[in-house]
C-alpha cells in the first residue's frame, strides 16, 4: 500500500509540474501575440460568443473584464449593455479568494481599475447579484484542452465558483494557441462545456 500510495503522490506532483510548464507556455504564447492581431482575434472570437448568445437566448450573463493578453471582452460588454442583458462581472476577493458577480449597468460610471490591474465593479455603486439566476458565464484562462478543462492562473477562483452555478452555462474564451492537448486536470478541476477560439 505504500508504494502505491508513494506512486499517487509522484503522479500528482508530476501533473504539477507538467500544469506549471503548460501555464508558463501558453501565457507565453498569448503574450507574443501583436496587439493588432489579438485585437482582430478577439474580434472574432467575441463575435462567436455574440452569436451565442443570441442562438440561445441568454439574458443573465458573467463575463470576465480582459487583462494584459487576455481575449478582450470590451466589446462583449458593450453589446450585451445595448441589448439590455444582465451584465455581471467579478469582483474578487484576493484574501479570501473568493469571486462575487456584481451587476454593471453603465461601464463607464460602473468600473474601477483594481491594484492588480483589471478592471472590476465598484462595490459601493453596484450590487452583488445571485448566482443561482446565471445564464451563462465567460471563463478566462491559461490552457485549454479539448475536454474542455482549463488551466487558469493558479488561484482557483472559477473552480470555487463555477460549482455554484450549475444551472449556466460556462464557455471559456481563448486563442488557438491557448489549446493544449492535456490540461492534467486535478481532483478540484471542472469542465466547461465549450471553448470558443478565432477556429470555433
Amino acid at each position: 500500500m505504500a508504494a502505491v500510495k508513494g506512486e499517487g503522490i509522484r503522479t500528482q506532483m508530476n501533473a504539477k509540474q507538467e500544469r506549471e510548464r503548460l501555464r508558463t507556455q501558453a501565457l507565453h504564447k498569448r503574450d507574443s501575440i501583436p496587439p493588432n492581431v489579438r485585437a482582430d482575434l478577439s474580434r472574432q472570437i467575441v463575435d462567436c460568443a455574440i452569436n451565442w448568445v443570441k442562438t440561445n437566448r441568454a439574458h443573465t450573463v458573467l463575463i470576465y473584464l480582459s487583462m494584459r493578453s487576455e481575449v478582450e471582452t470590451d466589446d462583449l460588454l458593450d453589446y450585451l449593455l445595448t441589448q439590455n442583458k444582465v451584465v455581471l462581472a467579478p469582483v474578487m476577493d484576493m484574501k479570501r479568494r473568493t469571486l462575487t458577480p456584481y451587476r454593471i449597468v453603465d461601464a463607464k460610471k460602473d468600473l474601477l481599475l483594481h491594484p492588480y490591474g483589471m478592471y472590476q465593479p465598484n462595490r459601493e455603486t453596484c450590487s452583488p447579484f445571485p448566482v443561482d439566476q446565471i445564464d451563462l458565464i465567460f471563463v478566462p484562462g491559461a490552457a485549454f484542452d479539448p475536454r474542455c478543462y482549463r488551466i487558469g492562473y493558479g488561484a482557483g477562483f472559477y473552480d470555487r465558483f463555477l460549482p455554484r452555478c450549475p444551472q449556466a452555462v460556462w464557455i471559456g474564451l481563448a486563442y488557438d494557441v491557448q489549446i493544449v492537448a492535456d490540461t492534467f486536470p486535478q481532483t478540484w478541476d471542472v469542465a466547461l462545456h465549450r471553448i470558443l477560439t478565432e477556429s470555433s
